[in-house]
């Protein structure tokens, strides 16, 4: 029997000026389950944050379905993590949502 490894990516999002604040705490309150850390950031994105679910699909619905859907997001940026077993080296792919 295999084990899964939990599916880990950061979601950048973007939001409207004065609004990451908000985005924060609606993103560690209501979804801490999933959300491992996410903070204001400046730069291409407003929002960062470190997400980790048990599938694919999980991912998917949390984006999707409930980040997208906030007040105020504009914008989400996903980045899967991809991490090779036989090496301490990791690599992100962009799925722009």
């Amino acid at each position: 029997m295999t084990t899964r490894s939990p599916i880990s990516a950061f979601v950048l999002i973007t939001v409207p000026a004065n609004k990451s604040g908000d985005i924060v705490r609606v993103l560690m309150d209501d979804y801490s389950e999933f959300v491992t850390e996410a903070a204001a950031v400046y730069g291409e994105a407003d929002v960062t944050a470190k997400v980790e679910t048990p599938s694919i699909d999980q991912l998917h619905r949390l984006v999707m379905d409930k980040i997208q859907n906030l007040p105020n997001v504009r914008v989400t940026r996903t980045f899967i993590t991809v991490c090779v077993p036989s090496s301490d080296t990791c690599r992100s792919t962009s799925m722009s949502s």
